[in-house]
């Protein structure tokens, strides 16, 4: 291999790898390569069925390392837990994402809604590339996506399993020795960089990241559920926070519904949970991860997700949640984030969640200095009761997602600087201009409140 080709391949990779499952962070040198060799198998952390991990010493002209059958190998390991790395992360700094809430409370609707959305809006509407880092890895959202929004039988109800505690779909088990043995959650990894529209593409590689979103079972999270073989140190690494929660597991929620909602969750009283709890919970891990005092807060984004709007929209007028509310073109032909109008939106929000659950606000203000609430609904309609099988389900034909990606467009605008644009200087603009357009008296003519309220509890 050349110099200048060694040269080139060095300077792409990152001075240090973080490991998305185990979290250990090393140099890339160190990164472990998997046998392609079908002969080769036997992992000493992974099992008997498990390919090979090994530390190369020898590389075709295309820089994959040989297995020692001399077959080419693609696939990469970490050095600590011996599992899968997507190449992106040796490329792109990563960016994790930790999604929590209470059992029930829609995760993996959500989550494939959101990516489903993300999917179809982020190039064309932002400039943003966004895929795969490893389909094989991402198989269980992908086939969430297929069943809500590829549906052939677009009529027939269907339900998304539930994220179970343990498990191959979500869970990866390491076994360390000596009676050790480790369950790392599954992250779910999508590469983002600016594409050359972008108003920052020449900086693609400098913004460029590898988003890495887990989604754990709720009753992790349930107090008195934690164990050292489950550990969710993501929660301390993660640069913002999504916590969801459902006002449909709450009473006063259901009782100030009645009459209002047809929604199965609302009437029936399908499932409850003490969700300040389950956040405290969270919370309690994350202080002791980071070392955080009792006496202070936590400084990353906290965006509390307020999930199911469809069901207790009643609550807030039963307007429908626009797009234009919270997006509109900002550096055309590309669109930005009201950044304004999302905070004005999230305390008139925040006034509805302090009325019927108060001990939820104080719980997630008492954690985080920086928090932030966005209604959003995965299905947009209400679902039906699937009788074979008792689960509620949706039909594919009926899914309205609203605000379904607006969280994680507010997450990347906070953590990575440029990647979403913001629309504050646009609004600056008319303001100016409409400083100009008032009569004798002194009145702005044309002017109306910046920020109306476009929520109000009706009381019900």
């Amino acid at each position: 291999m050349s110099k200048g080709r060694e040269k080139t391949i060095t300077q792409t990779l990152l001075k240090q790898v973080i490991c998305p499952h185990c979290w250990n962070e090393f140099p890339p040198e160190e990164i472990l390569w998997v046998a392609a060799h079908s002969d080769l198998t036997g992992d000493p952390l992974l099992g008997n069925d498990a390919q090979q991990r090994f530390l190369p010493s020898r590389f075709n002209v295309q820089g994959k390392a040989l297995d020692i059958k001399g077959v080419a190998c693609s696939k990469l390991a970490c050095p600590q837990c011996h599992l899968l790395i997507p190449r992106q992360l040796l490329e792109m700094e990563p960016f994790f994402i930790s999604i929590l809430g209470a059992p029930g409370s829609g995760k993996s609707y959500f989550l494939a809604a959101m990516t489903w959305k993300l999917r179809s809006i982020l190039s064309n509407q932002f400039g943003l590339s966004f895929g795969d880092a490893d389909p094989e890895a991402n198989q269980l959202l992908i086939d969430y996506e297929e069943e809500l929004f590829l549906n052939n039988n677009e009529d027939k109800l269907v339900a998304l399993r539930k994220t179970e505690l343990e498990g191959g779909e979500l869970y990866e088990t390491v076994n360390y020795g000596s009676g050790r043995t480790v369950q790392y959650p599954k992250p779910f990894v999508f590469p983002i960089q600016p594409e050359p529209g972008h108003q920052y593409g020449v900086h693609s590689r400098r913004l460029a990241r590898a988003l890495c979103l887990y989604d754990n079972a709720g009753e992790h999270f349930l107090p008195g559920n934690e164990t050292a073989n489950r550990p969710v140190q993501h929660l301390a690494v993660s640069r913002v926070l999504l916590f969801l929660f459902d006002p449909t597991q709450h009473p006063k929620f259901r009782n100030a519904c009645k009459g209002q909602s047809q929604d199965p969750q609302m009437v029936d009283n399908v499932w409850s949970n003490r969700q300040d709890l389950i956040f405290q919970e969270a919370a309690n891990r994350i202080r002791n991860y980071k070392g955080l005092p009792a006496h202070e807060k936590d400084d990353r984004p906290l965006v509390v997700v307020v999930t199911k709007y469809d069901a207790w929209c009643s609550l807030a007028s039963g307007k429908p949640l626009k797009e234009e509310w919270a997006t509109s073109p900002a550096n055309p032909p590309y669109f930005g984030l009201n950044l304004k109008q999302l905070r004005n939106i999230s305390r008139q929000i925040r006034d509805i969640v302090l009325k019927y659950a108060p001990e939820m606000v104080s719980a997630v203000e008492g954690f985080s200095s920086d928090v932030i609430y966005v209604p959003a609904s995965a299905q947009g309609q209400a679902p039906e009761l699937i009788e074979e099988s008792g689960y509620l389900g949706i039909r594919p034909k009926d899914i309205k997602s609203m605000w379904i990606e607006i969280p994680m467009l507010y997450a990347l605008h906070r953590s990575v600087p440029g990647l979403i644009s913001t629309v504050k200087s646009e609004e600056a603009k008319k303001k100016a201009a409409s400083s100009v357009n008032k009569d004798q008296t002194g009145k702005d003519q044309h002017s109306s409140p910046s920020q109306p309220r476009i929520f109000r509890d009706s009381g019900t």
